[in-house]
């Protein structure tokens, strides 16, 4: 068995259905920070991604950008899935956030399979209920916390170690986009922070010290 095989049969212990999958589907590369959906657009594939990362994004007519979910290794992507079964017009945009090793799925086959094998779809389902509680979350975040707590929140999650100094890779603007707000509120609140000697920004990282 070829690795996409053994990826295929450990997600899913059916081997009819990862025959139907490696036959029917394509397996992709695309290199990190590629549009591979766009907002308004119709759904012909479905990602399942092997290796690397997408995410999911929406936007407003001023340009402010919001995260909606990664999909990691193992997953796809619950508003593909939406949309192309239901013919309908994208209502976000994906892009690659690494480079990227996924099995695209026409829409038009997955359909078949989700109706002829269970396992696909208590995937699917399941896939929904992550994404529905994941909306909760996030929806939880924005309504009962304030920006700073979740600021702080984030950069304790995400710390990491490099030759004994803490830091948190990420932009400003990424920073923004997980946390639902935009790069100039995150921006303003780590100089802050860097002036409370919490802190100190660097060039797409942030060093943090002790007192955080």
């Amino acid at each position: 068995m070829d690795d996409l095989g053994i990826f295929l049969s450990k997600l899913f212990p059916n081997k009819e259905l990862v025959i139907a999958l490696e036959n029917q589907s394509s397996v992709m590369e695309i290199p990190n920070n590629v549009m591979i959906l766009r907002n308004n657009e119709y759904v012909k594939v479905v990602p399942l991604v092997i290796e690397g990362r997408i995410k999911v994004m929406r936007n407003d007519e001023s340009g402010k950008e919001v995260l909606l979910y990664y999909i990691n290794p193992g997953e796809s992507c619950a508003l593909s899935i939406s949309a192309g079964l239901n013919n309908k017009k994208s209502v976000a945009y994906a892009l690659t956030d690494k480079d990227t090793r996924l099995l695209a799925i026409p829409v038009g086959k997955l359909d078949k399979m989700i109706k002829q094998f269970p396992y696909l779809n208590k995937f699917v389902l399941e896939l929904f209920n992550k994404r529905f509680n994941e909306l909760i979350e996030f929806i939880d975040a924005i309504s009962f916390k304030s920006i700073d707590s979740r600021l702080l929140e984030y950069l304790k999650k995400n710390v990491s170690l490099e030759n004994g100094t803490k830091y948190v890779f990420a932009t400003h603007k990424h920073i923004a986009e997980e946390l639902g707000t935009a790069r100039e509120v995150i921006s303003r609140l780590l100089k802050q922070l860097e002036k409370q000697g919490i802190i100190k920004n660097h060039r797409a990282k942030i060093e943090i010290f002790d007192a955080l």
